[in-house]
């Protein structure tokens, strides 16, 4: 599902680097012997005010994965020969029919010792729709919320225009030649079902398919360019090549750091948000360590820093404490209270039917 960068450049990256050092305090040696987790999640919420958090607080050293996508990411945890990754997160809504499989010893996830993550007791009450638990035993934690909806240059497209407040911004034809597609058929045709007026597009039958098809297909001569991750698309933002694309919160908070006039629609048919989910595949290397990094995203610091930090909403009752009022309502707090509109990600009942939709809209 979601494919949630968010790759940050290359400066951002050493940048972060050394925040890491500098705030794990540790000589060289120490921290080469640091033990280690793989962790494969939205590069974000590692970034480099957060990494350093998570890392201190669990006293290990986070090695990540490219993150490209939730389906990629489930599809990696079913692949032969293991997961390969300690640690993994990704849509709870999307990624759990396949973590927890249909029924019980279907697992493809060891479950989670919960007496090792004492911050569980703070996940907020939204967020706790986001545990996956089965017979008694969890094996997915939440740890934050995100939405996916339009960006836009807003030097290009006026806040008071009419297209701001749907998801036709990102299909008709007012700013053909300006506008930017991600290259993965959940999200879009989730978007394009919702803006159709599907009321649950993940259920789409072939024949809602069919037609969700031959509207992309029809409004594909506005699209300018595809991008297959959020770093490309970011890319293509800044440097003014499109002014309109499907985007993630991550995405937005990083280009208006950056001092980029970008900012998010919020549609009237809903923005597309997601719950994502920490848990830890069966051939992870390092038990204790994974355990200790879903504590730590849990705890006060790390939840606190992790809206300014990425842009996404703590799954901790901590996460908005130190931000106004016209921070909770940028960054999207409203999802919680329902004063924000949205549409859970959720996994399509007939996910092959629409990779063969989307691959009709890409060839056409």
């Amino acid at each position: 599902m979601s494919r949630h960068p968010f790759d940050l450049s290359r400066r951002a990256i050493m940048q972060g680097s050394g925040a890491l050092l500098s705030a794990s305090a540790l000589p060289f040696g120490a921290w080469a012997q640091t033990p280690e987790v793989t962790a494969l999640m939205v590069n974000a919420m590692l970034g480099p005010t957060l990494k350093p958090i998570a890392e201190a607080e669990a006293k290990v050293k986070i090695t990540e994965g490219a993150f490209m996508s939730g389906t990629d990411t489930v599809s990696r945890l079913t692949a032969p020969g293991g997961a390969r990754y300690d640690l993994m997160n990704s849509s709870f809504a999307f990624s759990q029919p396949v973590v927890m499989g249909a029924k019980a010893g279907q697992e493809r996830v060891q479950p989670i010792d919960v007496s090792l993550i004492p911050n569980m007791k703070d996940i907020n009450a939204p967020s706790k729709e986001g545990i996956g638990e089965r017979d008694g035993k969890v094996y997915m934690i939440p740890h934050s919320w995100g939405f996916d909806s339009i960006l836009y240059n807003r030097a290009v497209v006026p806040d008071d225009d009419p297209y701001t407040q749907s998801w036709s911004l990102l299909f008709e034809d007012k700013y053909a030649g300006r506008i930017g597609w991600w290259d993965v058929a959940h999200q879009m045709l989730m978007a394009a079902g919702l803006y159709l007026g599907h009321a649950e597009p993940e259920k789409m039958t072939r024949s809602d398919l069919n037609e969700v098809g031959r509207f992309l297909i029809a409004k594909k001569k506005n699209v300018r360019t595809f991008y297959t991750t959020f770093a490309q698309g970011s890319n293509l933002l800044s440097s003014n090549e499109i002014d309109i694309c499907y985007g993630i919160a991550p995405m937005r908070n990083d280009l208006q750091k950056r001092g980029f006039n970008i900012t998010g629609a919020w549609p009237k048919e809903g923005v597309l948000s997601l719950i994502s989910a920490s848990y830890i595949p069966k051939d992870c290397k390092n038990v204790a360590g994974a355990h200790a990094i879903i504590n730590a995203m849990l705890g006060e610091a790390y939840s606190k820093e992790l809206s300014n930090g990425s842009g996404y909403l703590s799954a901790s009752i901590h996460g908005d404490a130190n931000l106004s009022a016209d921070e909770k309502k940028k960054f999207g707090y409203g999802l919680f209270d329902g004063s924000v509109k949205h549409y859970q990600l959720k996994f399509p009942t007939a996910m092959n039917m629409w990779i063969e939709t989307w691959s009709r809209v890409k060839s056409s």
